[in-house]
């Protein structure tokens, strides 16, 4: 699929994140246009994009409730894609923090939409790959560990299942939107299939260890304990009571694979990469 261009200066900003920004033209209703500017990654702003509007697409087309993708496009020396714009649209987390009264009520809406999107079969499919294999990727060109914890998180990834089912990637309550009472995952760029403990890791490291920073909470709109507070009724929510413990200790296990992961798609410094090593050592216990 080859790329469109656009002309900025016809569209107007009404976001800003870490590697681009996203627009709106009046001509052009129901349209969001999201660029990546080159600066900010390092040459990779091309297949950034592409990856995150194939594999959009392709969660769109399994029926998964998602914004659909409309086109590839290039602005000057910037790509980026058209997609469907949703009116009115609210994360979980900025609804947990509009009213801090609702957040056990949006958490079990949250796991009650995990768990759908877990039931969905996700193999076969070009932009999605299997989860088993990008974290045996990073197992073995992870730099945060030692030779012989190395090799024990190869051997752990080497006994998983492979899962068939539809994993987020960034799963958590801010890339879960709602709009007139209907829901829409975002920023599926990172989705895999798998088994769902890769995800629930990933949420687990975000409400319960990462929500300790500034930048988190930023992010999140919400503060370090009612994030824990969201991990607790969702964790009931998803897995019932029966069996709570053993199921928050495999959170935390896959929480520690998923710090791995981090070092494969950010830029971390040595002293972050060593304390993170350790990080994920103590989880994965």
């Amino acid at each position: 699929m080859g790329y469109s261009t656009v002309n900025i200066q016809d569209w107007t900003q009404v976001g800003e994140g870490g590697n681009g920004a996203v627009y709106i033209n009046s001509n052009e209703p129901g349209v969001l246009l999201k660029v990546v500017h080159s600066h900010l990654q390092d040459g990779s702003e091309e297949a950034t994009v592409a990856k995150e509007f194939h594999t959009s697409r392709a969660v769109y087309e399994l029926g998964v409730p998602t914004p659909e993708m409309k086109e590839l496009v290039k602005e000057g020396e910037n790509f980026g894609f058209k997609c469907q714009n949703i009116e009115g649209k609210k994360s979980i987390s900025r609804l947990c923090a509009d009213d801090p009264a609702a957040l056990d009520k949006w958490a079990q809406e949250m796991a009650a939409l995990a768990k759908k999107l877990h039931a969905t079969v996700a193999t076969g499919h070009e932009w999605i790959p299997s989860m088993k294999e990008e974290m045996l990727k990073a197992a073995n060109t992870t730099n945060m560990l030692g030779k012989k914890s190395k090799e024990r998180l190869i051997t752990f990834v080497q006994g998983l299942p492979d899962g068939e089912t539809l994993l987020h990637g960034d799963f958590q309550m801010g890339n879960l939107i709602m709009a007139d009472s209907k829901p829409y995952w975002i920023d599926l760029g990172r989705a895999t299939h798998g088994i769902p403990q890769f995800d629930l890791g990933h949420m687990y490291l975000f409400c319960n260890i990462f929500s300790r920073t500034k930048r988190v909470q930023d992010i999140a709109h919400l503060t370090d304990k009612q994030m824990i507070q969201f991990w607790n009724s969702f964790a009931l929510a998803y897995n019932g009571p029966e069996k709570l413990d053993e199921f928050t200790a495999e959170c935390k296990r896959f929480a520690g694979l998923d710090i791995i992961l981090l070092g494969m798609v950010q830029s971390l410094s040595v002293s972050e990469r060593f304390f993170l090593g350790q990080l994920a050592k103590k989880m994965m216990k």
